[in-house]
């Protein structure tokens, strides 16, 4: 790594030379000496960040890789469509991975830095913390401003097209399922599935609406339930509130109603399960749509409320993250800095901890525990207090 102080400094010495200093003043030289320093750190840290989401990917190919390699010689998939597969894998992993990989690059800078007493050289020379942080801090914001927008544009798409190209091109499986119009639609052996929502947790479909057709393809009845519970023995759903309509071939509709009723259907919920979209596949705006639908039928949308905070709230892990875990490396530079091993650690005990407490905030948010606005941003306010206070804690 490129140093800007020399070796053979004396640390201790009041008078360090400092490329964009002066001779006799112990502070920088104007605003141009402050750009030499964010330059230094700025480059320095985007080669770690790089460095770091390559070797995640490299990690993440390799893993995927060996889990579906089962799959991928059973089926005698082409080469182009594994590698395209990948190349649409790119976005989302990268979406969950930058969080990480820009800790990770922006505390090793700074353990780096510390080892070769460079921070010690710039806080002698008055260089602030704060500034020292700076650079960190913008590109860190920069990172999240990116995460936001490669969720809002190639994101969702990618994922889609990842899921096309493995179930339907490498798996050879028929596409029956399909979610349209906020809606999922299922193709069965003569009928049509209609569902509103699905919890897949419980096994639940709200909201159904199943069509019977004959071989011409004649609608001749027509089923309506407001919910379908899988109980899993022979019959396998229950349905409740539900209306069935046979359309005689005289053109007379004879309706029944019942309460609830179990009504032999071939489907399991896991092929239900193909036709919902992930909320990760979906736009800010789409999932807010299909929340206000699901409010207007009276359904309760309050996975996808969380869902859809969530959406804004997760890409500024990578900016809290960076503001916690900073001070803590400065804060080590102290002593006889311990570099990368130092940076790795403390990048992994902060990863930890943030990643369990955002999980488990949005798992109370699931459930009802949490209103779905304090669910989604309660770990990064959190954390960003703390890393405030830290930050301050250690300026001088």
């Amino acid at each position: 790594m490129e140093k800007i102080f020399p070796r053979d400094v004396d640390h201790s010495s009041t008078q360090l030379p400092l490329p964009f200093g002066n001779e006799k003043g112990m502070r920088p030289q104007g605003s141009g000496g402050m750009r030499i320093l964010s330059r230094y750190i700025a480059r320095e840290f985007l080669k770690l960040l790089s460095l770091w989401a390559t070797s995640f990917f490299l990690i993440f190919f390799v893993v995927e890789l060996f889990e579906r390699i089962n799959a991928i010689i059973v089926n005698k998939a082409p080469l182009y469509l594994i590698l395209e597969y990948f190349l649409y894998k790119i976005p989302p992993f990268l979406a969950q991975t930058l969080p990480f990989a820009t800790l990770l690059a922006a505390l090793i800078t700074l353990g780096v830095l510390a080892r070769n007493n460079e921070v010690v050289a710039m806080k002698a020379h008055g260089v602030s913390t704060y500034r020292i942080m700076f650079p960190l801090l913008v590109l860190a914001a920069l990172v999240t401003a990116f995460i936001f927008l490669c969720n809002e544009t190639i994101v969702p798409y990618a994922a889609r097209k990842a899921n096309y190209i493995w179930s339907v091109k490498v798996k050879k499986e028929e596409e029956r399922a399909f979610f349209q119009l906020n809606k999922i639609w299922y193709r069965g052996e003569n009928a049509i599935y209609n569902i509103r929502l699905l919890e897949p947790k419980k096994n639940l479909l709200k909201g159904v609406t199943i069509y019977y057709f004959d071989e011409a393809f004649n609608l001749r009845r027509r089923v309506d339930a407001r919910e379908a519970q899988w109980n899993g023995n022979g019959n396998g759903w229950t349905f409740y509130e539900v209306a069935i309509r046979d359309f005689l071939p005289g053109g007379e509709v004879q309706t029944e109603m019942y309460d609830e009723r179990d009504i032999p259907i071939p489907e399991r919920p896991e092929d239900f399960k193909k036709g919902m979209q992930n909320p990760d596949e979906m736009t800010y705006g789409e999932l807010k749509e299909y929340v206000e639908r699901l409010r207007s039928d009276g359904y309760d949308p309050t996975r996808y409320v969380v869902d859809l905070h969530k959406k804004v709230s997760f890409p500024f892990l990578t900016l809290i993250m960076v503001l916690m875990g900073s001070p803590l490396a400065l804060a080590a530079s102290h002593g006889r800095g311990g570099g990368i091993a130092q940076g790795v650690g403390i990048s992994i005990g902060i990863g930890f901890i943030y990643w369990m407490a955002f999980a488990i905030s949005v798992a109370m948010g699931y459930a009802g525990t949490f209103p779905p606005f304090i669910a989604a941003w309660a770990p990064n306010v959190f954390f960003g207090l703390i890393g405030g206070f830290l930050l301050e804690s250690i300026h001088q």
